[in-house]
């Protein structure tokens, strides 16, 4: 090989490593733009007071648990079992108190709490003593929470010509008169703290046999907008969730605790009642944590993260 040869396949080397370099950089780049967490100087920390509405389902139970491992004031809202200690009580109960029991068994004390506390967000009578057992619990010179987050809800799937009113019913009555209910009455709570309310949206990905789960979703999505606008000057924010690609049938799950093979209950690695399913990958608990700990959150924000070049697949049904 000639020194004349030599140069240009060096030049032609450089050029393509140039280019490399170049696409990698705007690919960094791009991730990081449509990246949904924020820098760590806009976070706030652990310990700020928050409200997961229903912890009965699997939804609520995992993010629930998760503030309260970051250090947060988790108060868990609870239909039944909140206070009893039964045996008997639902598997979110029991994974609660199996929690509390054991980090007062530590020897060196963790920041952060869970307490339950009963809440029905389909009963009035119930949730304004939600407010007061709240209050009670609260530090002393404190009278607010930083955050609610709006996990109720219930879903029935099935042809729509088949589908009984009733279950119309019981899903308007949770999931969306629930959530105005919730707003107004915790309102008071938040105002303190120019706090955040959380709200699980439109799921933008509609689909036969979910005729009227949809449209519940679709109303809280529009119920969110306008609320922003008429929280906006009492400093509360208003967010949503897009939980796309999660089975409704999931979320809005009845927790089951694990159990060995002999039949005794299985235990996590931190020593508590391990339970299932967990709805919620690693990568959307923090999308979670910036909604709840951003000093500046956005309006909404998707669980199921997608690069820009890729179009959604469709969920098969077996």
């Amino acid at each position: 090989m000639d020194e004349q040869t030599a140069l240009v396949l060096a030049l032609q080397l450089i050029a393509l490593f140039s280019i490399a370099g170049a696409l990698l950089l705007y690919l960094l780049c791009k991730i990081r733009n449509n990246s949904s967490l924020e820098s760590g100087e806009n976070m706030v920390c652990g310990g700020k007071p928050i409200l997961v509405t229903s912890c009965d389902n699997a939804l609520g139970l995992q993010i629930a648990m998760h503030f309260a491992n970051r250090g947060f004031r988790v108060f868990a809202g609870l239909k039944e079992g909140a206070s009893s200690g039964s045996p008997h009580d639902s598997a979110s109960a029991r994974v609660i108190r199996a929690w509390q029991k054991h980090r007062e068994s530590l020897s060196v004390p963790l920041q952060g709490s869970l307490i339950a506390l009963p809440l029905d967000v389909t009963r009035e009578d119930i949730s304004h003593e939600a407010v007061d057992i709240i209050r009670a619990h609260l530090p002393a010179g404190e009278d607010g929470i930083w955050a609610v987050i709006n996990t109720s809800g219930i879903s029935y799937r099935g042809r729509f010509d088949q589908q009984d009113v009733t279950y119309w019913d019981a899903m308007l009555k949770t999931n969306v008169i629930g959530v105005l209910r919730t707003a107004r009455i915790f309102q008071s709570l938040l105002r303190k703290t120019s706090g955040r309310i959380i709200n699980i949206g439109s799921t933008n990905g509609e689909e036969s046999g979910l005729v009227a789960y949809t449209a519940t979703k679709y109303a809280i999505q529009g119920a969110s907008n306008a609320l922003r606008q008429e929280f906006s000057p009492l400093g509360i924010k208003v967010i949503t969730i897009d939980p796309r690609g999660i089975l409704p049938e999931l979320m809005y799950s009845m927790p089951k605790i694990r159990s060995k093979e002999d039949n005794e209950v299985a235990l996590n690695i931190s020593g508590v009642l391990d339970y299932q399913p967990l709805i919620l990958t690693s990568k959307a608990l923090e999308i979670i944590d910036v909604a709840v700990s951003s000093a500046e959150p956005k309006q909404t924000y998707t669980l199921m993260q997608r690069p820009y070049w890729c179009k959604p697949l469709r969920l098969i049904h077996v």
